[in-house]
């Protein structure tokens, strides 16, 4: 499986929480962007290596951006966080489903 969609996700974190800083000064939105997108730079940067936890890394970052971007797209009904959501929640799919490929095929 390809380490690329975690990454991609990094980017739209990132420019998720810029923007929320930048159109309603929402700071928790900013760090918190950065935060969650360093760690899914990092289950890239694994992934791509063959390191260790690199898919459950994606899995967690992915979920950990699901649940607040769901909230606010329903509080705000914006089109920014409602895409991110989307893109979270497939990545979500994809690297849980990327992580059973590997568990199988690991024993």
């Amino acid at each position: 499986m390809s380490h690329k969609p975690i990454a991609t996700l990094s980017g739209f974190s990132l420019l998720g929480g810029i923007f929320a800083y930048t159109k309603f000064g929402s700071t928790p939105s900013l760090v918190g962007s950065f935060g969650i997108g360093s760690l899914m730079l990092l289950s890239s940067m694994r992934i791509r290596d063959g390191m260790d936890y690199g898919y459950e890394g994606a899995v967690a970052s992915s979920v950990a951006l699901v649940i607040p971007t769901l909230r606010r797209t329903i509080k705000t009904r914006l089109p920014v966080p409602a895409t991110v959501c989307a893109l979270a929640t497939a990545s979500t799919a994809y690297y849980i489903s990327a992580l059973s490929e590997f568990k199988k095929h690991a024993i």
